[in-house]
C-alpha cells in the first residue's frame, strides 16, 4: 500500500485556513454570493491552478482575494478539476476556500459560519488538521500565483 505524503505545516508560522463548500452553485455564483456576503471582492485569475494529483495533471477554475487589512490571500478553488479533485474526502466538496497570512484566526469560523446562510449551500465546514495535511498543492497556491504574474509582464 502507497504512503499517502502528508504536509507538515507548523501552524504557529504558517497562518492556513482551509474551508469546504458543498453546493450546487457554479463557481462564478459562488464567488459573487460569497463577495455579496462576506464583502469580499474575488476575481477570477486569467489561469486556471494547475497541480498533479495521483499523476495526472488536473486543472481548478481559481478566484482570489487579497485583504489588505490583515494581510491575508484567499482562494476560492473549484474542487473537481479537469482530471482530478484537490481534496479527496467522503463526501465531496464542490469548492474549497483557502486562506493564508494574517493574524485573525478567527476568519476561518467567522466566514464559515457567514457562508452557510449563502442560499443553495448543502454544507460548509473547516477542514480539520489531519485533511489539511493531505494538501499537499497548497504551498503552490502563492508561487503559481507569483510566477504567473512574472510571466505576463
Amino acid at each position: 500500500m502507497p504512503k499517502k505524503e502528508y504536509l507538515d505545516f507548523d501552524f504557529d508560522d504558517i497562518t492556513f485556513r482551509a474551508i469546504a463548500i458543498h453546493t450546487a452553485l457554479p463557481p462564478a455564483i459562488m464567488a459573487w454570493q460569497t463577495d455579496r456576503i462576506l464583502g469580499t471582492k474575488f476575481s477570477i485569475l486569467p489561469f486556471s491552478f494547475m497541480t498533479t494529483v495521483k499523476n495526472m495533471q488536473s486543472e481548478h477554475t481559481q478566484y482570489y482575494f487579497r485583504e489588505e487589512e490583515f494581510g491575508t490571500e484567499w482562494w476560492l478553488l473549484e474542487n473537481h478539476g479537469t482530471q482530478n479533485n484537490l481534496m479527496n474526502v467522503k463526501p465531496q466538496p464542490d469548492m474549497l476556500l483557502i486562506g493564508r497570512g494574517g493574524e485573525d484566526e478567527t476568519a476561518g469560523a467567522d466566514w464559515t459560519e457567514k457562508m452557510k446562510t449563502i442560499p443553495g449551500m448543502t454544507m460548509v465546514y473547516e477542514v480539520n488538521d489531519k485533511e489539511k495535511k493531505k494538501l499537499t498543492w497548497i504551498t503552490f497556491l502563492r508561487e503559481k500565483k507569483t510566477n504567473e504574474k512574472e510571466d505576463n509582464k
